[in-house]
């Protein structure tokens, strides 16, 4: 998002096509949600080859936008052709692309401005994003994985998670995928598998201690049997999430099984939830309100010990909820304020 003027801003969106192919060169508009019930057209303003890339095209939509009143608002724009044939998504072809950012119009603020990602990789090679961004107004930074992004219902509904999908480095169990907050590199150490796989993270943008944006990348990452200096594929890890909660939640006492961390508490629209289970288990996350009503549920599709989930609370009144995470032992609930 680029300010213009008071509350106008110019949204922009970067989308990655397979070059010359009849789905590319059709898709000439893309529909953008506001986040304020308005849906608007974006119209294509260029298609070029990624640099290096001349497989892969860049789309760039724009739409100009003035909102009613300031506030906290999600854009998003949902994307039918995902690719076929990726392995940590199954049924990917039925399962469309969702990009969003969430920003704030009372603060005048752009969003940061990404590098192109990157989309090949090597059997047993390092694998790294560059993730370093242009931030005109000069605000920290800081990323985070997350597993993919969908709308539920409709194009401009709720967000939530794609529950069929799950990390790379978890298809052959093998290696870890970490973000380097300092060097702010993406590394994938190392792919065990030839095959394509999706990966997404999100941008953080902070002023004075408190996110005022976020923005949701993702990509597609081809890994091949191809030239160059192999590595020894560490231990298995769980990518833990390294941006927003940066630490596990710990157990106190060996009778406790499972620890839930909520943040931010307070929230107006978002709340990260991450859950740690002592032993591998199907693990399930709900919000319920005060009166005991489940709002919201997300279930692992597999036994795991971390799992980490967004909840959306914006059509929801202010007040008290309630965070409750559950393994095949026992649950355990946090409060939080909305």
């Amino acid at each position: 998002m680029t300010h213009i003027s008071n509350l106008t801003y110019k949204a922009t969106a970067l989308v990655y096509f397979d070059a010359g192919t009849a789905v590319t060169n059709a898709e000439q508009e893309l529909m953008m949600c506001m986040g304020d019930g308005q849906v608007v057209k974006a119209a294509r303003q260029s298609l070029s080859a990624l640099p290096g890339a001349s497989s892969t095209s860049i789309g760039i939509y724009e739409a100009t936008y003035t909102y009613p009143t300031s506030g906290r608002y999600q854009i998003s724009a949902s994307i039918a052709n995902r690719n076929t044939g990726i392995l940590n998504l199954p049924n990917s072809e039925s399962s469309p692309m969702f990009l969003w950012t969430v920003f704030d119009t009372s603060l005048g603020n752009s969003t940061p401005a990404s590098p192109n990602l990157q989309f090949t990789g090597g059997v047993r090679q390092l694998f790294t994003q560059d993730l370093k961004v242009t931030d005109v107004n000069g605000d920290s930074v800081s990323f985070h994985l997350q597993k993919l992004s969908r709308a539920f219902p409709g194009t401009c509904g709720i967000r939530t998670t794609d529950q069929s999908y799950v990390y790379p480095n978890e298809v052959s169990k093998s290696g870890t995928l970490k973000i380097d907050q300092i060097t702010k590199k993406l590394i994938w150490n190392a792919p065990a598998q030839t095959g394509n796989y999706s990966i997404a993270y999100v941008v953080d943008e902070w002023r004075d201690g408190i996110i005022i944006s976020q923005t949701y990348r993702e990509g597609l990452i081809t890994v091949s049997d191809k030239p160059g200096e192999t590595v020894d594929i560490p231990a298995y890890e769980y990518p833990a999430d390294n941006g927003i909660i940066n630490a596990l939640p710990h157990l106190d006492t060996p009778e406790i099984s499972i620890a839930v961390e909520a943040y931010p508490v307070p929230t107006d629209d978002f709340v990260n939830v991450k859950a740690y289970s002592k032993s591998r288990s199907i693990i399930t996350l709900q919000l319920i309100n005060m009166q005991g009503r489940i709002l919201q549920q997300i279930r692992s599709r597999s036994a795991e010990i971390v799992v980490q989930e967004q909840f959306d609370l914006r059509d929801y009144p202010k007040g008290m909820y309630l965070i409750r995470a559950e393994n095949d032992m026992e649950s355990i609930t946090q409060k939080i304020l909305r």
